[in-house]
């Protein structure tokens, strides 16, 4: 009897070895350095090591190093045979089908208008687990760092303005940084359906226009495309390409068509008011130009005041800030006219800018000139 019992014990220790020795191998093969976010991009391959089907469930989790946590999935159980098994991933880190247990939401929206991340230091985690007693079998990380171009300018036609032009004129201005890169670009339009948003166009309409390879940052509406229609909503964006690989993707804005034939002269002439953005008495301004090397200012006076020569006719340029890791902290179009423009504003408007931090002011043209200032704020 007692043989009977060291034999049951010696039995069950070895199931228990068999069962600890049942190993996955994981590799998370990601897209290219410019579509990381992108939801087809990733691949997942699983290598079953032993000879059987395993019944295994998967938890993905990603983490920035700032943000922390912004995503967690879990799958569901499938079976696995033994060798290779390769599943395209959903958001960074799910195989099909899976629940979503948490989402950063403001990077989620970011990935959907931008089609990339943040900069930041990422890392993706997928874990392998038995279903029948969810014990570990397998995992792996992946590490890297976004760092990518900030998303073009949209600048006209302005957003959720009236369009009465057959053939109107899209411009905005260039992603930065721009180390000599060749950008080229693809102008998309989607006509909206009843009270669909722009967001959801993008996502689920087919492009109503589109064209591709513009190296400049204007494109005029194809002669011979479809007549836009009046009356309808029409949301707009455009991506930055170098390489034949999209960099960065510009946020959505919208327009409503009208009939040219019944519009009045009032309507499709653009009335801009002159702008003069004179000095103000006793403020100094700090000038931008086109090389900053090692220069900064400090500001002490808890204002921005910077003077920026406009050299063309245009009646708009891009602002933007960088911080020191190339992060775009703030954005805005200013108006401007021919000359000197010379502004100034409370630094509490740029709620992002933090004291004894460098960042960099970059005034872009849309012909993509870029002046430029680097400035802290003292402590």
């Amino acid at each position: 009897m007692r043989s009977v019992r060291m034999l049951t014990l010696c039995w069950m220790g070895f199931i228990s070895i068999l069962a600890t020795a049942q190993s996955v191998q994981i590799s998370i093969i990601p897209g290219s350095e410019y579509t990381m976010a992108r939801r087809d991009e990733w691949k997942l391959v699983v290598n079953n090591t032993g000879n059987q089907i395993l019944n295994v469930f998967f938890r993905g989790v990603a983490t920035e190093a700032q943000r922390g946590k912004v995503y967690e999935a879990l799958s569901k159980a499938r079976p696995i045979p033994p060798g290779l098994s390769t599943f395209s991933t959903n958001y960074y880190v799910g195989l099909d089908p899976f629940n979503t247990l948490y989402e950063d939401q403001s990077l989620r929206q970011y990935a959907i208008q931008t089609n990339g991340l943040p900069a930041g230091d990422y890392e993706i985690c997928i874990t392998a687990y038995l279903a029948s007693d969810s014990s570990e079998i397998g995992s792996n990380c992946y590490s890297f760092s976004a760092d990518y171009f900030t998303p073009p300018i949209l600048i006209a036609p302005d957003n959720n303005d009236t369009v009465c032009e057959p053939y109107p004129y899209f411009s905005w201005l260039p992603p930065v940084p721009n180390s000599g890169q060749n950008f080229a670009y693809t102008l998309t339009l989607y006509e909206l359906q009843n009270m669909q948003t722009v967001l959801s166009s993008v996502q689920t309409n087919p492009a109503y226009y589109e064209r591709k390879g513009i190296p400049t940052t204007i494109a005029q509406y194809g002669i011979n495309a479809r007549n836009l229609r009046p009356g309808y909503r029409y949301a707009w964006k455009v991506s930055a390409e170098v390489n034949n690989q999209t960099v960065a993707t510009s946020e959505v804005w919208s327009f409503v068509y009208c009939d040219s034939k019944r519009a009045t002269t009032a309507d499709t002439v653009s009335k801009k008011k002159e702008v003069k953005n004179l000095p103000k008495p006793g403020i100094p301004y700090l000038e931008t130009t086109t090389a900053v090397n090692n220069n900064f200012s400090t500001l002490d006076r808890g204002l921005l005041s910077f003077l920026y020569v406009h050299s063309s006719k245009t009646p708009t340029v891009g602002m933007r800030i960088l911080d020191m890791k190339g992060n775009m902290v703030f954005s805005k179009l200013l108006e401007v006219s021919f000359g000197n423009n010379y502004f100034s504003a409370p630094l509490t408007d740029y709620k992002v800018i933090q004291a004894a931090e460098l960042y960099e002011l970059q005034i872009v043209d849309m012909n993509g000139a870029i002046k430029k200032l680097r400035f802290k704020v003292k402590q």
